[in-house]
């Protein structure tokens, strides 16, 4: 079945590239989304990245109710986004060993290497000076991979990485600048079979190693509070962190796993969130308590989270399934994925007594299913526990019979 799927698929990108036939997308809607940036503007531009290769940013320019694709496509797909802090028309990102940047929204853009056998996973951008951009990850010495924080003081143009740890099993995930005194730095990652976080207070001259829990493990995300600057958290496989001595003592505030990304709410300091694997966590109190904040929130993995200055109580955040819009904090979330027609889906099936009703395989999110011919798309239930599916069969001798082939074991 599968082998029968990938041949149609060849066949059709060989009628495509060669001119002899006209595809139109009819959905379903959505695909995997895995960073994203708010630049600030009259309206505010919303940009999202999707983990497919050699694919352009998606951009939308009302509030996520229709998206497009402003321009160039990226060679991989950025592991993070940032904007400029006072131009909203430049861009930073980063994809493995490659800086990227664009100064005209997303339309164009040109790359730089952060160096032989560097990675860079997250960058951080000088509020008061944007030439200076750390990133945070890890780098070869020869013998191994290292923890290390990579600078740049001409925008990207060149980098100069430093290693910070001299543990040989190390990664690097997350950066930030402390927005009061940027002579500080935090990078946070896995160093030496325990979690990592590293404070410079020189510029990324020299680090020190933050007293924060070991059995945390991966410090994926660094946020300090836009409030009060010794305020920090640190959000990591098992939970999210808190500071409130500028990163010398440290407090678990929350079980929640995998905390990709935290952003605070621009108009309430109070509220916080946290793209947390599955769903979404929020926090009303500073970071002191999280709760669940997902319902209605689709896809497998959620891994960014979005705040939108200027619109109290929106928030975006980007899943396996595409782009979801809450306006209530959190409270409540919809689908907003028209126009991003970039999901996976490996298996399609016309049923042979109703040839208008067709299943359709979404990789990482759901099975869809139309009667109309693609017009419109309904989500199905989840089946059970199923991982993908990758073959769907009907019962010739009843209509109401489907057979589903998953490939997860």
């Amino acid at each position: 079945m599968v082998k029968r799927v990938m041949v149609v698929l060849t066949a059709v990108i060989a009628l495509f590239a060669f001119g002899h036939a006209d595809w139109v997308s009819v959905g379903p809607n959505g695909g995997p989304i895995y960073c994203g940036v708010v630049a600030p503007g009259s309206p505010p531009a919303i940009y999202a990245a999707s983990t497919n290769y050699n694919y352009p940013l998606l951009k939308s320019t009302d509030g996520g109710a229709n998206w497009s694709t402003p321009g160039a496509a990226l060679g991989n797909y950025p592991w993070v986004l940032v904007v400029h802090p006072t131009d909203p028309n430049t861009l930073f990102g980063v994809i493995s060993s490659l800086f990227y940047r664009s100064t005209d929204a997303g339309a164009t853009w040109n790359t730089t290497s952060l160096g032989n056998n560097t990675i860079g996973y997250d960058i951080a951008v000088n509020p008061l000076n944007p030439q200076v951009i750390y990133a945070g990850g890890y780098a070869y010495d020869g013998s191994y991979w290292r923890l290390s924080s990579m600078k740049t003081t001409d925008a990207g143009e060149t980098w100069t990485a430093t290693q910070l740890d001299t543990a040989t099993t190390a990664y690097g995930f997350s950066v930030a600048i402390d927005p009061v005194d940027t002579t500080v730095v935090y990078v946070g990652g896995y160093a030496g079979s325990t979690t990592a976080l590293l404070k410079s207070t020189d510029c990324g001259t020299t680090w020190a190693r933050c007293a924060i829990p070991g059995n945390l493990y991966y410090v994926y995300s660094i946020l300090v509070s836009p409030v009060d600057h010794n305020i920090v958290f640190a959000g990591t496989l098992y939970g999210v962190c808190r500071s409130t001595d500028a990163g010398l003592t440290w407090t678990q505030q929350s079980t929640n796993n995998y905390n990709y990304r935290m952003v605070v709410a621009p108009d309430d300091p109070n509220v916080m969130f946290s793209a947390a694997y599955t769903t979404v966590y929020r926090s009303s109190d500073a970071g002191l308590t999280w709760t669940t904040a997902g319902a209605g929130v689709e896809g497998s993995i959620v891994r960014t989270v979005l705040v939108v200055p200027g619109e109290p109580g929106t928030v975006l955040c980007g899943s396996t399934g595409g782009m979801f819009k809450s306006t209530d904090y959190g409270a409540t979330w919809a689908v907003v994925n028209q126009g991003i027609t970039i999901g996976k889906i490996p298996v399609v099936s016309v049923q042979q007594s109703e040839p208008a009703t067709v299943f359709a395989e979404f990789i990482d999110n759901a099975i869809f299913k139309t009667t109309d011919d693609g017009n419109t798309w309904q989500r199905q239930p989840t089946v059970l526990s199923c991982g993908n599916v990758c073959g769907i069969a009907f019962d010739a001798n009843n209509p109401l019979m489907r057979w589903m082939f998953e490939g997860s074991g």
